[in-house]
């Protein structure tokens, strides 16, 4: 048996030393990448008795927007195999996002406060799967907190560049290059961020709204199992919105949406409006 074991180990040794070291890196002219803009967020936005917990089932409608970004300063970085093999130029990446704003989206939130300290919990589909939680304090005039977001999509892009690969071996260097020509390729793609909230509660049942959130998209920097030569950018989202709680269980909202990142261009704005049902 011992003899066995070790016949195993060995034989796992050498396929281990034989395999070796592999990587595989592309450099990215042109392309244009779907980006989902999660829907604003901003904690209870409301002011919650002491020592209670509340869910909330809300719905976020808002126009069907696919608005293409423009990104600029972005630039593929030189990468080469090594000992005189293949290598991918410093050149321009002409690269835009469409940013992808789904028209109806759907949550499940849960809230508990203790005396003003305040933690919840979400999840929901915008369209895909995302969960999210939140910490903060919640009082009769004033509602503040951080949040975190994660979502899982399937993210569809197109591009052309060139990618090279090494795998490293105890029989020598194996090197290989190829061309990058995807209309319409997707791929399954965590997005996600984090941010904050402040509400204002001038009257009880109303809430003035400030989100800002800071999301990356393309978390993993890959296409197709090769690590491209920069980073995607990320997005700043700002919300400012208005609320109102009608007889403690109906929340209707509105405001809008401005994202703007340092590779933008510009600045982008987008209506949003929701509704849910506290319980």
């Amino acid at each position: 048996m011992k003899r066995a074991i070790a016949i195993y180990a060995i034989i796992a040794c050498i396929g281990i030393s034989l395999c070796g070291c592999s990587w595989s890196k592309a450099s990215i002219t042109e392309g244009s990448f779907d980006v989902y803009a999660p829907a604003p967020y901003t904690g209870a936005t409301f002011s919650m008795d002491e020592k209670s917990d509340i869910k909330r089932a809300s719905v976020q409608v808002r126009k069907n927007d696919k608005e293409t970004l423009k990104l600029h300063k972005l630039t593929n970085k030189e990468a080469d195999t090594g000992g005189g093999g293949y290598r991918l130029e410093k050149s321009d990446a002409n690269i835009a996002y469409r940013l992808l704003r789904f028209p109806v989206t759907g949550a499940f939130d849960y809230f508990s406060k203790n005396q003003i300290s305040m933690w919840g919990l979400g999840l929901g589909l915008d369209p895909y799967p995302f969960i999210r939680a939140s910490a903060g304090f919640n009082s009769r005039f004033i509602e503040a907190g951080i949040a975190a977001y994660l979502n899982l999509s399937v993210s569809h892009f197109s591009g052309k560049g060139k990618w090279i690969s090494l795998q490293e071996t105890l029989a020598g260097d194996m090197d290989d290059y190829g061309y990058l020509d995807c209309e319409d390729c997707h791929e399954f793609k965590f997005h996600g961020g984090f941010g904050g909230f402040i509400n204002v509660f001038p009257i009880k049942p109303l809430a003035l709204s400030y989100a800002p959130f800071f999301y990356r998209p393309w978390w993993d920097d890959e296409i197709q199992n090769r690590e491209i030569s920069f980073q995607f950018p990320y997005i700043i989202s700002q919300y400012f919105g208005v609320s109102y709680l009608i007889a403690r269980h109906v929340q209707v909202s509105a405001g809008a949406s401005v994202y703007v990142g340092d590779a933008f261009a510009g600045r982008y704005w987008f209506f949003d409006s929701g509704i849910g049902f506290v319980f």
